[in-house]
């Protein structure tokens, strides 16, 4: 048995020296890079590369641990051949994609991914663009550390012998148990809640950091395995790229570009917050039953309620990254999942920043839950609060912590923030469980959604409270705050998943930043949660050309066309109807449009518009 652990720890410790080695090789090849953070957050690379090592461990872990414990009841020549071909191909692997990232992350600015395969297809491209150097240089590397590695495994990790136990087989069975378990909980990061993701590793806003805490093989087999098919080419072409371009082209343009402005302010503080599955359902003014969000029908009154938004995503990371990027959820993948693709997207947060802005993000939960801490990191926040900067006793529900007290540490920390501010805050206590305090009362109503309604109710409690203190300010009356939700969600109405209905949220505008003959009031205009960013921009009068894929909501002379996400094609909103639309089969789920020749053309402007929208994204 003391030879059985020796020789599972050595081979551990083998695993976890090359992970170290190729960490520290890296933060030497981009030394300059590196060198703009200093000494302490550099060394603590290695800290916040510990999550993704250790899942990176129990993968590569798995077949050794199952092959070396059968040795304890069999004794067989053929378990150790088979154990030394597994590791000799690992060590290849962990080679060669150490060597890849180092050679190409210059070049691609991102970790090795699944584009590496691609490249494989064709080797003679690699050779014609690789320098000599490069391919010289790196066979030599890549042949010494192949045969180097191989020999310290053999010399010193491949022992001791494992000799066989008569009659060992129950325990044998017993250890394969408990070690099946433990290596699974280290895949996943933790025993509960949400899987370790590479937003773990992220901890820096020098992004070369970031990706050196990042373990290059996890990094690689995961983005294989979620996007190398789906990333290969689109297959949503429906007509020419000609076409596609000139539909989406008259989509966004206007007879003039005009902009009716609302506030009083050029360079308001400006309040963002994302309201967890907020339906329209909710609020009596938009359709909702009274009594679920009095608050925020109080409200209404001193801002401007948005009565035609609709969602374009299901999911929260699809409408934060829409709403802060401006760019629409597409089919099957979601864009944070995606760390490639976060170079090409703007940033509304950017934009701000460049122009004076400091910038801050606070959520309740966990952050790594969609990719989202890499992903605000990658927008440039300046600052990023969740649940693990609160205290310690802070109220807590099994997400997240309560909204009220995620709402007055905002407010706390914005009464010293450098004005103007640009602050962003994401509700989480209307997503299920639902166990949210019931200080501000319950409904009793007869509905399955029931729940949901409460912590909606609790949620709106939580807004009145925050907005009296904020009033109380002396930067309220140069802030601008905007209430939008992240996405819908069932209610009691029983809207058809493929509904224009069910993607129905509200929106407001709220603060002393606004106009005062724009209070109270309502705007009617249909339109998308992906409009937010080019809106805001252009009531800052500042550059908003990066955000395409974004109307004007305050510009009278924009289409009037909202885009929502199935997963097999495109839901598409208009004044005079919708329909839900299946792309493989050529048909609809649903269509309210009741004009044949409307349909068509509505139809074309929605294949196009996902067409050139999943194009741009593998552009990306």
């Amino acid at each position: 048995m003391k030879a059985y652990f020796a020789r599972l720890g050595k081979y551990l410790l083998l695993l976890f020296t090359l992970f170290t080695l190729e960490r520290t090789a890296f933060l030497a090849t981009y030394h300059v890079q590196v060198g703009q953070s200093p000494w302490g957050e550099i060394l603590s690379t290695y800290l916040h590369a510990l999550h993704l090592d250790l899942s990176a461990l129990a993968y590569c872990f798995l077949i050794p641990f199952i092959l070396i414990t059968l040795e304890l009841c069999f004794s067989s020549k053929w378990i150790e051949r088979i154990l030394h071909g597994y590791t000799i191909l690992l060590l290849i692997f962990i080679v060669l994609s150490a060597l890849g990232n180092l050679f190409l992350y210059d070049e691609w600015s991102t970790k090795l991914n699944y584009r590496i395969w691609y490249y494989l297809k064709k080797p003679s491209e690699v050779i014609r663009t690789a320098t000599g150097f490069q391919l010289v240089g790196g066979g030599i590397i890549a042949i010494l550390l192949f045969f180097g590695t191989i020999w310290l495994y053999f010399k010193w990790f491949a022992k001791p012998i494992i000799k066989s136990i008569k009659k060992f087989y129950w325990q044998t069975a017993l250890l394969e148990v408990v070690g099946f378990f433990l290596i699974f909980v280290g895949m996943r990061g933790k025993l509960t809640g949400i899987p370790i993701s590479q937003s773990n590793a992220y901890f820096s806003k020098n992004q070369v950091l970031n990706d050196a805490a990042t373990n290059t093989q996890w990094h690689l087999l995961k983005s294989t395995l979620r996007f190398a098919r789906t990333n290969s080419e689109n297959p949503y072409v429906s007509m020419s790229d000609e076409k596609a371009k000139r539909v989406v082209k008259e989509l966004f343009s206007c007879e003039r570009d005009t902009c009716i402005h609302v506030l009083k302010e050029k360079k308001p503080n400006i309040v963002l917050i994302f309201m967890e599955s907020w339906s329209a359902d909710l609020v009596e003014s938009l359709g909702g039953r009274a009594g679920i969000t009095p608050g925020f029908r109080e409200l209404e009154k001193e801002g401007i309620l948005f009565t035609q938004v609709y969602a374009a995503g299901r999911r929260s990371q699809e409408g934060i990254s829409a709403m802060l990027s401006g760019f629409p959820p597409i089919p099957v993948n979601v864009v944070t999942d995606n760390f490639e693709k976060y170079h090409g997207l703007p940033s509304i947060t950017k934009v701000l920043n460049d122009n004076g802005y400091t910038s801050s993000f606070y959520f309740g939960g966990d952050l790594t839950y969609g990719n989202l801490r890499a992903y605000l990191m990658s927008m440039q926040y300046q600052r990023i609060i969740d649940e693990d900067d609160f205290p310690s006793g802070t109220p807590h529900g099994k997400l997240s912590i309560h909204d009220e007290y995620t709402l007055a540490r905002q407010l706390a920390e914005l009464h010293t923030e450098k004005q103007p501010f640009f602050s962003t805050l994401f509700t989480a206590s209307s997503h299920s469980p639902y166990d949210v305090p019931t200080t501000a009362g319950t409904l009793d109503w007869d509905v399955p959604q029931l729940g949901y309604l409460n912590s909606a109710k609790y949620s709106d409690y939580a807004l009145v409270q925050y907005f009296a203190k904020a009033k109380k300010e002396g930067w309220y009356d140069h802030t601008l705050f905007i209430l939008v939700a992240d996405h819908s969600h069932e209610t009691y109405k029983q809207w058809d998943y493929h509904d224009a209905g069910y993607q129905h949220i509200p929106m407001l505008w709220i603060g002393g930043a606004l106009k005062e003959e724009w209070r109270g009031k309502q705007i009617d205009k249909l339109c998308s949660y992906i409009d937010l960013p080019l809106t805001l921009l252009h009531q800052l009068d500042l550059d908003a050309s990066d955000f395409r894929w974004s109307n004007d909501i305050f510009n009278p002379y924009t289409h009037q066309f909202a885009p929502f996400l199935n997963q097999l094609g495109i839901g598409w909103i208009t004044p005079d109807g919708s329909f839900s639309y299946h792309h493989g089969r050529e048909g609809y789920y649903r269509c309210t449009i009741e004009d044949y020749t409307q349909m068509e053309r509505e139809k074309v402007n929605a294949k196009a518009y996902l067409q050139l929208l999943y194009q741009t994204y593998l552009d990306l």
